[in-house]
């Protein structure tokens, strides 16, 4: 399966690429049948399928990225990825200031589907949005998990 990252540093502190899956052996695309995401309701996105993955993704990032002035070493990474007629979007942010949480990701899946009122042009149907975290004081602070953080 070929896969293309698409690198979405629309309005990041920081943007480093994720990696995606590829016959180079990279680490995989986080993805929602994992079973390591707490599923969202894809209508908390507002999104109505008539956008494009890049006008999804943005969306995204402006629908959970804080208005509040940021704080120490808070980053947020928005990527992009495509494969075939599937999408993801990852929003990553880290070094929330939170004693419990250290770090939120968004990942939401799409399928691409032709626009058939503008040629050439691709649409991102929200399939499945999911979040997990990293908790500051667990056993293992740099493991993702869809629990709770103590």
């Amino acid at each position: 399966m070929k896969t293309t990252l698409l690198p979405l540093c629309l309005f990041t502190l920081a943007c480093t690429p994720m990696t995606s899956t590829g016959s180079n052996g990279n680490a995989p695309v986080p993805s929602l049948s994992s079973g390591a995401f707490l599923t969202q309701d894809v209508s908390l996105l507002d999104l109505s399928g008539a956008e494009t993955l890049d006008e999804a993704a943005a969306a995204v990032q402006q629908r959970f990225s804080s208005n509040e002035p940021v704080e120490g070493n808070y980053t947020e990474t928005l990527n992009a990825y495509q494969a075939d007629s599937r999408g993801t979007v990852v929003l990553t942010q880290d070094g929330l200031p939170d004693d419990s949480v250290s770090s939120v990701q968004h990942v939401v899946e799409f399928d691409l589907r032709p626009d058939t009122q503008v040629e050439g042009r691709v649409l991102a149907v929200a399939t499945g949005y999911g979040t997990r975290q990293k908790c500051a004081r667990a056993a293992d602070p740099l493991a993702w998990t869809d629990a709770p953080c103590p």
